[in-house]
């Protein structure tokens, strides 16, 4: 007698939603996938809607799986505009709603995966929901502010927060031909990177016509009409603004989470294991609702990234669906394109390796990105940091016209390993004049950090 046809539902979309569903139908082919998305879009580029205000890509472009490609494809049921308001675990039930009829039904589930994602950090200032004040973090948001753009042509925009995000901002908002100011609470944006990488890639911000002021928080946002936000206050200044972008942060959407029992850790995600299960029977978590396990320290931090969503989505389905799969922890490995420059950070920065009970050696080189007589070499600048003590490496920052990011991929390799940096430094690397030196940029940081730690200060 044939097992019974396992019931295996997903509640939410973007990266880590479809992947545990196709992941979960392909593991198990007989069994019932369900993805519930409460939007009308269930998966597309998120991480490319600031290049979408920008006008450098279309929303067509942005769409990976529509509802129906998803079942085509995939096999999974994907049923839009249904919001899951109750998880009930005693009977293994999902109280769903379909918001477009207003009714609400029950969803019996033998596995339930959570991947409700997390939600845009709020400044909780007046004004806030003001018509040109935006939070992207949707497909529909970013929609509005292109819309927003394009019917009201604003001539100036104001910024809030200097991160990753909102550095893309500030360069799409200067693609529309927008005045822009760019507010960060702290001296420099890029939170996390070295000071150096910090303080050029301000250089280059305010070189394409961004107006960067560092220790600015905004304290309130005043409006004529009540309506439109006219300017940004802050404790010292007052900003002009046609257009807001509010982009401090997010926080893991968990609220379904907390009401089912399920334990949240302190920084505020769901805690899953090494299987992606939570603390309830059959229901797991992946993606941005979800805390992970520093793959260099194995402490759990928070790391909303649309890759490390993707591949615990992965783990996610595999086991929901009867088979075998481990997430091993992440780094956090964070890229950003700043006009005509990239910078990379991967792994932890010197202060966090300090405060995890490392002794946080460093050395920054700067060096050709290509053999200097060939045409497009520039500079390229590498900080690698090590554990004095071990000499493991524990991460690393790069930044230049090019050759940044794919170099840092060598990098997380060798974190994620465990590599020292005698180990690391006697890599092969790829050569070609064309599009390195003979000593390609990671190695002469890794040769000058070796020497560091030889020296005869070392413990």
């Amino acid at each position: 007698m044939s097992s019974p046809q396992r019931t295996i539902v997903v509640v939410g979309g973007l990266a880590a939603g479809p992947s545990a569903a196709s992941k979960a139908a392909r593991t198990d082919p007989h069994a019932r996938v369900i993805l519930l998305e409460q939007s009308d879009a269930i998966s597309y580029g998120i991480c490319e809607l600031p290049y979408y205000v920008g006008g450098t890509v279309e929303a067509d472009d942005l769409v990976v799986h529509t509802a129906e490609s998803l079942k085509r494809e995939k096999g999974v049921d994907v049923l839009l505009h249904h919001r899951v308001e109750e998880i009930r675990t005693g009977n293994r039930r999902l109280l769903v709603r379909d918001i477009n009829a207003g009714k609400a039904t029950e969803i019996c589930y033998d596995r339930l995966i959570l991947t409700t994602g997390a939600t845009p950090r709020r400044l909780g200032l007046a004004g806030e929901e003001s018509v040109n004040v935006f939070h992207i973090r949707s497909l529909d948001s970013a929609h509005q502010l292109r819309h927003f753009i394009d019917g009201m042509r604003p001539r100036t925009a104001v910024v809030i927060g200097a991160g990753f995000v909102g550095v893309e901002m500030a360069e799409a908002l200067r693609e529309r031909q927008i005045d822009v100011t760019l507010l960060e609470r702290g001296e420099m944006p890029l939170p996390g990177m070295t000071p150096d990488a910090r303080a050029a890639m301000r250089d280059v911000l305010v070189k394409n016509g961004v107006r960067f002021c560092g220790n600015e928080s905004p304290v309130a946002l005043t409006s004529q009409d009540g309506k439109r936000v006219t300017h940004v206050l802050t404790p010292g200044n007052t900003y002009g603004a046609d257009v807001v972008v509010v982009a401090v942060g997010v926080v893991p959407n968990v609220a379904l989470a907390r009401q089912a029992g399920i334990s949240i850790g302190r920084h505020g995600g769901i805690l899953a294991d090494q299987w992606q299960k939570t603390s309830a029977h059959n229901i797991y978590a992946a993606g941005d609702c979800c805390e992970v396990r520093n793959a260099v320290t194995n402490a759990w931090c928070y790391v909303p990234l649309a890759t490390i969503a993707s591949r615990a989505g992965w783990v996610a389905g595999t086991n929901a669906a009867g088979g075998r799969a481990r997430f091993p922890g992440a780094l956090r490995a964070t890229a950003v394109k700043v006009f005509d420059h990239e910078a990379v950070r991967i792994g932890l920065s010197a202060e966090e390796a300090k405060l995890a009970g490392f002794m946080p050696i460093t050395r920054t080189v700067t060096t050709p990105s290509r053999v200097g007589m060939m045409p497009g070499a520039s500079k390229l600048t590498v900080t690698l940091i090590a554990d004095r003590t071990s000499g493991r490496l524990l991460g690393g920052t790069l930044y230049g016209r090019e050759g940044a990011v794919h170099r840092s991929h060598a990098l997380a390799v060798a974190l994620h390993q465990h590599l020292t940096v005698d180990a690391f430094r006697e890599s092969d690397f790829a050569y070609a004049p064309t599009f390195s030196p003979l000593w390609d940029p990671l190695l002469v940081a890794a040769n000058a950090l070796s020497r560091e730690l030889q020296s005869p200060g070392r413990p």
